[in-house]
């Protein structure tokens, strides 16, 4: 009885259930009052939420990066192209990036010290090459052969990719020129030196010991000290160190305003300068047979070896 009663009361209290046909507005969910306008720009309708979005909130397309400008190969203002070669001679011409001899490449932006757009033949996708054996040195050989192929995979690199090879050849052009700045003076020092001692040994008619002058295996010991010291700092410092940054500034050279950046353009020149010399001497001495202090005294002698 009682849950009979319950039952009615519900039912006299429940709001009536209509049914309705499924029914289409031709009007608009709008009208054209509420089409106001704010402060900031018209209304044009709802998110996905329901609420209301001005024209300027809505979301934007992502802007394309702006192109990079192109840098002139200052290294060759007269715009010379690659010379014309026998055929015998083809795979020298396929050697250069044709357009890199009057505009820079793109990873090359000038932001680095010393950096004037020189990458004519395409080697900076060789930074860092994973050759620990013959197959994958071979197969690194195979698809590097030519500048357009070395080219086409550099700039198939992202930027970071490409940035990452730049910053090693960099830190290895540094220790290079580092290094051939160290040679360029210790040579002929040794020869002005140990001349007398090199000649009556008979070993090298005076000039200093070197791969293409022999006579190097004479002097182990000092070259596993130097080059021992030098593989040392190496393996300790490879994870540290970028940028060829030693913090080595005894003298406080580089506290100067703008002067470290002055300082880092300047030893990556004579660096560059110091691997031709270098390279200079020991192709001098090979094909003349004398010192190099000899040859060219006045490069070494006090005054250029004028006497009066």
């Amino acid at each position: 009885m009682a849950m009979a009663l319950t039952h009615q009361l519900a039912t006299a209290f429940a709001a009536p259930m209509h049914a309705h046909a499924n029914v289409r507005l031709a009007t608009p969910l709008m009208s054209e009052d509420l089409k106001a306008t704010t402060t900031d720009g018209p209304i044009t309708g709802l998110d996905t939420t329901g609420v209301v979005v001005p024209t300027n909130m809505a979301a934007e397309a992502p802007k394309a990066a702006a192109p990079k400008p192109v840098r002139k190969a200052a290294w060759n203002p007269q715009g010379l192209p690659v010379p014309p070669v026998p055929k015998q001679a083809e795979l020298f011409a396929q050697q250069f990036v044709p357009e890199y001899l009057k505009q820079s490449p793109t990873y090359l932006d000038g932001s680095m010290p010393g950096d004037i757009g020189f990458d004519p033949w395409g080697l900076a996708v060789l930074a860092n090459p994973q050759i620990s054996t013959m197959t994958a040195a071979q197969a690194l050989d195979a698809k590097s052969r030519t500048a357009a192929e070395r080219n086409e995979q550099m700039l198939a690199l992202c930027e970071e990719e490409q940035q990452a090879a730049i910053q090693w050849m960099r830190s290895s052009e540094l220790k290079h020129g580092r290094l051939a700045m160290l040679a360029v003076a210790g040579w002929p020092l040794a020869e002005m030196i140990n001349g007398e001692f090199l000649r009556s040994a008979g070993q090298t008619n005076g000039r200093a010991p070197s791969l293409f002058n022999g006579h190097l295996p004479d002097h182990l010991p000092f070259l596993l000290v130097v080059f021992g010291g030098l593989a040392a700092l190496e393996l300790k410092t490879k994870e540290t160190v970028k940028d060829g940054n030693y913090n080595f500034d005894p003298l406080g050279f580089a506290s100067g305003i703008g002067s470290e950046r002055t300082l880092q353009t300047a030893e990556i020149k004579h660096g560059r300068a110091a691997m031709m010399a270098i390279t200079g001497f020991a192709v001098q001495e090979f094909f003349w047979g004398t010192p190099v202090v000899q040859q060219t005294p006045f490069f070494f002698l006090p005054f250029g070896g004028f006497t009066g």
